[in-house]
């Protein structure tokens, strides 16, 4: 990376290869020749100059790692073959049994599932806190190793204060790790606010054509190396197919995320005048009660919004009743797309779980795609009328 250029060119130019390609190549190889049996005990460092196999790296891969790496303002970067594996393979690896992790209770369903259910496997325990109590974790929780949270936060893109974790965390000398996937490092980079370890499933924004399936995490040298390790041990690495779809996304990603936050804006503003719409869950919005927070933190607003109908029928018929807007539990992609979490990504909790979550039956998330904006809107018009009318 040339540190003179801006971040968005970068991210168009990258590293050279040795034929000086305008694409940087896909080296479809598991492996790599060696001039001398000697170069195979350099080759399994992480920072060789050379490669070795390709479930340890691949120069596709390590190109888009040091991408995301300058992207967000970390020394290093490793990718993942989703989401999910970023994230139990981290905490696998900082984790041992004895140790105590405090997350979030306002987290993605799956990551709370497997921080509560599957961690005591390990002898791990997890503190689920909600978020007055996160800011206050090191009285609660003061043997913690780890902190992890999420902002803006699935479903409800609500906003917790990244300085008010960090400070928390640091009291009892935890390391703090952010999900930031709804954030993008386009519009929030908590290595500002001194965040030790940033995870992106990368399937979603910064893939963001909804044909890749990857995760990342981006921290300090010292910290990736033992995650390279267990990458390396444990297999979760992306096939550089994939990884050259994510250098493709990289390219576009400041153009898009500028899009999507004017849209997610002016789409949450319409739902704001339509009287079916009993709430409108998005930060830009000066009426949110999150925007405060989201102002200190935040370079722009994203492109996810929700919505709260009343009931679980109303939000059916509105689903049901959308001609261009896709219902699918995805998000982060050209296609604007709703969902119910009630239905989706929360199915498995009870009444008084999705109570305590703050989540509305008839809440629908919506991912604000890159259309035109009035095409959406009457979309959104008509299939909102269907409430009005009645209409099941």
């Amino acid at each position: 990376m040339n540190d003179e250029r801006s971040l968005a060119t970068n991210l168009i130019h990258g590293r050279k290869d040795a034929e000086r390609s305008l694409v940087h190549p896909i080296y479809q190889t598991v492996a790599f020749s060696v001039d001398e049996n000697e170069d195979y005990t350099e080759l399994n460092e992480y920072d060789a100059e050379r490669y070795f196999y390709t479930r340890y790296s691949n120069p596709t891969i390590r190109n888009v790692e040091k991408k995301l790496a300058a992207l967000e303002g970390g020394e290093a970067a490793l990718l993942f073959s989703s989401g999910m594996n970023a994230i139990t393979m981290t905490l696998l690896k900082l984790l041992k049994s004895g140790d105590t992790i405090v997350a979030s209770r306002a987290v993605y369903g799956s990551t709370l599932h497997y921080i509560e259910d599957f961690l005591p496997n390990y002898g791990i325990q997890p503190v689920i806190l909600s978020e007055d109590e996160l800011y206050r974790c090191d009285e609660i929780a003061p043997e913690a190793k780890v902190v992890f949270f999420e902002t803006p936060v699935n479903p409800r893109v609500d906003c917790l204060s990244i300085p008010q974790v960090v400070a928390a965390a640091r009291r009892c000398g935890a390391l703090t790790i952010i999900d930031n996937t709804f954030a993008t490092p386009i519009n929030q980079t908590p290595r500002e606010f001194g965040v030790d370890l940033i995870i992106h499933s990368v399937t979603k924004y910064i893939g963001g054509h909804a044909d890749v399936t990857a995760g990342a995490v981006i921290t300090d040298e010292d910290l990736i190396v033992p995650l390279y390790e267990a990458r390396k041990m444990l297999g979760g690495i992306p096939s550089p197919q994939d990884a050259f779809l994510i250098d493709r996304s990289l390219k576009s990603l400041p153009l898009r995320m500028k899009l999507h936050n004017e849209n997610a804006l002016q789409l949450a503003r319409f739902f704001e005048d339509e009287a079916p719409v009993k709430e409108v869950l998005y930060p830009g919005l000066e009426s949110s009660s999150q925007h405060e927070v989201a102002k200190q933190q935040m370079k722009g607003f994203g492109g996810m919004l929700c919505v709260d109908l009343g009931s679980l029928s109303a939000a059916q018929t509105f689903s049901e009743s959308l001609a261009l807007l896709r219902n699918v539990p995805h998000l982060g992609a050209a296609e604007t797309m709703v969902c119910l979490p009630a239905l989706t990504s929360h199915a498995r909790f009870s009444e008084e779980q999705l109570v305590a979550a703050g989540l509305s039956p008839g809440l629908v998330r919506i991912s604000v795609g890159l259309e035109e904006i009035d095409d959406l809107i009457a979309d959104c018009r008509q299939a909102l009328q269907k409430i009005a009318n009645g209409i099941d």
